[in-house]
């Protein structure tokens, strides 16, 4: 699909034009495609880093298991001594890459998940919360004006006329404050979705550039 170099004008949320709606079923699906690209992006993320974290525990009992060895007290382990101590060595260096692997897990939690998750929790649910107000607001307005246009013209009827006329009103000052809302976060979404999709990967790679900041002061 070509991009489509608009916004939603909130002049046009009173109109409720056909191509107003046109225009809002684009931004529609624009948000349900970023929505669920952000869920499987997000599912990546957390793969990496729980293939990070998990190596962090790996390493961890790797080390202690080399250290282990010792302990031990074999039979016929007279004469490794030598074993033992390329085993500590060993152990100490896969200590600090287990230092390594859990600061870069803690970085990655902290500047590549989370900022990732709060756009998905924050930004998106806003919308589908909107699309859902906006939805009933307009149901509720559409209700109400079927009921009007179906009262009888009798004189009997100016009591009801006159409730009707008001709950017609009333449900479309609600529609209009409510597409006013949903206009202003579709079209806010359409930036804030640039900086949630980049954060995420300069959190990756600052996360990178960090650990091996710490790792070279410990």
């Amino acid at each position: 699909m070509p991009a489509v170099h608009h916004k939603l004008l909130l002049e046009d949320a009173l109109q409720d034009s056909p191509q107003t709606r046109s225009l809002l079923s684009v931004f529609e699906e624009d948000a349900g495609m970023l929505t669920d690209y952000t869920n499987q992006l997000l599912q990546s993320m957390q793969r990496v880093y729980g293939a990070q974290s998990e190596m962090g525990l790996a390493t961890e009992q790797l080390s202690r298991q080399l250290i282990d060895y010792e302990k031990k007290n074999f039979a016929l382990g007279k004469g490794d001594e030598e074993v033992v101590l390329t085993l500590k060595s060993f152990a100490k260096t896969v200590g600090e890459l287990n230092s390594l692997h859990s600061e870069l897990a803690h970085q990655m939690a902290d500047s590549m998940v989370f900022p990732l998750i709060q756009f998905r929790e924050k930004d998106l649910t806003e919308i589908s919360t909107l699309k859902e107000i906006f939805s009933i607001a307009t149901d509720e307005h559409e209700a109400a004006m079927v009921k009007y246009s179906r009262l009888p013209k009798k004189k009997e009827n100016e009591k009801v006329k006159s409730d009707l006329v008001k709950e017609v009103a009333y449900t479309r000052r609600k529609q209009h404050s409510a597409s006013l809302q949903y206009y202003c976060a579709l079209n806010a979404l359409q930036y804030r979705k640039r900086v949630a999709m980049l954060e995420p990967m300069l959190g990756y790679t600052q996360a990178q550039v960090l650990t091996t900041i710490w790792v070279t002061t410990h």
